[in-house]
């Protein structure tokens, strides 16, 4: 396998960032990545939920990859979201990504109108057939409607030479850690998500670090640091600190345009635009942020 580094630690989920008309702002891509190697993370996303990459044409895709792997240089690792809704679209997004430069590429299920574990099977067959990179396997049934049970996983991560990775996103996460550690006999790496909502007991049961876009990612980055070198008690403390902040971005329908908003207050871009249908914030949602964001006293110094 080419270009095959390995993945572990926090990886920070980049939104996609527009202008006020909801154009591209490639530009401010420079300016997200420097913050995740700034706050110490091994690797960024792009391409994902967060990156609104179903609101996304697909003439905008190859910009947006070309200017991530620019600004990521060689000291971060950049994983590229593949899914599609065919086999055939998913084989040439794969392409795409492998020949700029990605580092691994993430996929979810395609969407089904039935359950069907062989044609899902296939699916990621078809991805195993034309790449050379990591392959991510995204557990996320709250957007696909597709199950992905321990059983299954470990089949697709024991029969694809290349997934070698799990993106855990099928709550209560860290239970599910645990039962696909087992199926895998700890041979794939797991890595969790949902705004890192439950990134302290997914590091305790095992997983590797996590892939999501709080927009504050030196904090994941200090509790994995805390994690890893045994210090349990700091690495709560900060998780438990944080946790208000962590909860108010996942909220349902409008977490993606607060992530925008504090990214923006944080100067990571320019504006919070997310495009439609998704919708943007309103003056009351930003003014419980900013009251949110005030109460924590949200000092970065002391991780």
């Amino acid at each position: 396998m080419a270009n095959a580094r390995k993945l572990d630690g926090i990886h920070f989920m980049l939104p996609t960032p527009f202008d006020s008309n909801g154009d591209l702002d490639c530009d401010s891509f420079s300016r997200l990545v420097g913050a995740a190697r700034s706050a110490g993370c091994t690797g960024v996303v792009t391409l994902g939920v967060m990156g609104e990459a179903q609101r996304l044409l697909d003439k905008e895709r190859k910009p947006i990859v070309d200017a991530v792997v620019a600004a990521a240089g060689s000291d971060l690792t950049v994983t590229v979201g593949a899914s599609a809704e065919s086999n055939r679209t998913l084989s040439e997004r794969i392409k795409h990504a492998q020949s700029a430069g990605a580092t691994a590429v993430m996929i979810a299920p395609s969407k089904l109108a039935k359950p069907n574990s062989n044609a899902t099977y296939q699916y990621y067959a078809s991805a195993q057939e034309v790449t050379n990179v990591p392959l991510v396997i995204q557990d996320l049934p709250d957007q696909t409607g597709v199950h992905l049970d321990p059983a299954f996983i470990a089949k697709l991560h024991r029969e694809l030479p290349d997934a070698k990775y799990l993106k855990l996103e099928d709550p209560p996460t860290p239970q599910k850690v645990t039962k696909v550690i087992d199926a895998t006999q700890k041979s794939m790496g797991i890595f969790g998500g949902l705004g890192g909502a439950f990134l302290y007991e997914e590091l305790q049961r095992g997983a590797i670090g996590t892939m999501t876009g709080f927009a504050y990612p030196e904090v994941l980055v200090a509790i994995h640091k805390y994690i890893t070198n045994g210090n349990k008690e700091r690495a709560r403390e900060i998780f438990y600190k944080w946790i208000p902040l962590i909860r108010y971005e996942n909220s349902a329908g409008i977490g993606l345009a607060i992530r925008k908003e504090i990214m923006k207050i944080r100067g990571f871009i320019k504006t919070a635009y997310v495009r439609p249908p998704t919708p943007n914030i309103g003056d009351d949602t930003r003014t419980e942020l900013k009251d949110l964001m005030k109460c924590m006293d949200l000092g970065v110094d002391a991780l």
